[in-house]
C-alpha cells in the first residue's frame, strides 16, 4: 500500500490512467485527482488517459474539460472505441460484412459512419455491433442474443466494462456484460480495449515509448490483467468499482486472487 503518488513519482517516466474510477465517475472531476495530475506535470511525466469508452479520445477531450481537467494536464487519449474502429479501418472484420444489428447509448450512430456500417434488423444482419446498452438491462438483449447466436453471428464490443461507476456511486451495466454473456452461450466475441495487448502497443506508439511506465486503474478485470499482460507496473484504486466488496472486508489480495491478477501497488485514491 501506498500513500500516494509522491511515493513512486521517482520511479517511473509514464502513468497510464483509466478515466472511470480514477479521475471522476462521470461527473466533476475528483479534486485529488487533479493536484495528482498537476503534481505528474510538475515533474515532467508521460500522462495518457487509456479508457474503455466506445467513444473516442477526442470526444474525451470535452468530457475532461467539462469535468475540470484542462488539456494541458495530459499528452492524449486512447480508447477502446479508437482500437475498434482502428480494427474496421484495417480490414479485420472485413469477413464480417457492413450490415450490423446495433446496440448503443442514446441512439448515438456515429459510429456506425466512421466504421463504415449500415444499421440493419437482426433478420438482416450480418454481425453484431455493441456499443451501449440503452435497453437498460442485460436481460433486456437476451432474445436479441439467443437469436444471434442460432444464426452464428459474431459479436464486436467497443467497450469491455462489465459496469461503471455513477456520480452517485451506483454501477451501470456496460457492453461487457452483453458481451460476456453472449460468450458464455458460445458466441465468438471480439474485445478492444483493456486488457487486451494491442491497445497497450497502441498507446505505447501514442506517446513516444517509455522505459518505466504504471497503469493506474480501479478495474482489477481491466485495468491491472491489462498491466499485468502488457508487463508493466500497476496502480489498483481501491475506491472505484470493486469498493463495496472491500468494505464488505473482503482481504485485497484475496480480491485479486479472484481476477488472477497481481497489482504492483494499491492506494484509496488517485492522489498526490
Amino acid at each position: 500500500m501506498i500513500n500516494g503518488l509522491k511515493d513512486i513519482i521517482d520511479s517511473f517516466d509514464t502513468f497510464i490512467l483509466d478515466q472511470w474510477g480514477v479521475l471522476h465517475n462521470g461527473g466533476d472531476a475528483f479534486p485529488e485527482a487533479i493536484a495528482a495530475l498537476k503534481f505528474l506535470k510538475a515533474h515532467n511525466k508521460k500522462v495518457v488517459i487509456l479508457s474503455n469508452s466506445g467513444n473516442t479520445g477526442t470526444f474525451s477531450y470535452s468530457r475532461l474539460q467539462e469535468s475540470g481537467i484542462n488539456r494541458d494536464l495530459y499528452l492524449d487519449v486512447l480508447t477502446s472505441g479508437d482500437h475498434m474502429r482502428h480494427n474496421f479501418a484495417s480490414g479485420k472484420f472485413k469477413q464480417l460484412g457492413n450490415q450490423a444489428l446495433y446496440f448503443s447509448w442514446d441512439n448515438n450512430h456515429s459510429v456506425l459512419a466512421d466504421c463504415g456500417l449500415t444499421e440493419s434488423t437482426r433478420e438482416e444482419a450480418s454481425f453484431i455491433l455493441c456499443c451501449g446498452v440503452d435497453r437498460g438491462s442485460l436481460e433486456a438483449y437476451l432474445d436479441d442474443l439467443k437469436w444471434a447466436y442460432q444464426h452464428n453471428l459474431e459479436l464486436v464490443v467497443s467497450n469491455p466494462d462489465l459496469v461503471a461507476m455513477q456520480p452517485d456511486g451506483t454501477l451501470k451495466t456496460c457492453p461487457g456484460s452483453i458481451a460476456s454473456a453472449y460468450q458464455k452461450m458460445g458466441g465468438t466475441v471480439h474485445w478492444h480495449g483493456k486488457p487486451q495487448q494491442e491497445i497497450y502497443r497502441m498507446c505505447k506508439e501514442l506517446v513516444g515509448g517509455w522505459e518505466n511506465a504504471i497503469a493506474v486503474g480501479d478495474s482489477l478485470e481491466h485495468d491491472i490483467a491489462g498491466a499485468n499482460t502488457a508487463n508493466i507496473s500497476s496502480l489498483f484504486i481501491t475506491s472505484g468499482i470493486h469498493a463495496k466488496s472491500i468494505s464488505n472486508h473482503q482481504n485485497i489480495e484475496d480480491l485479486c486472487n479472484e481476477y488472477a491478477v497481481k497489482p504492483t501497488f494499491y492506494v484509496d485514491w488517485f492522489k498526490q
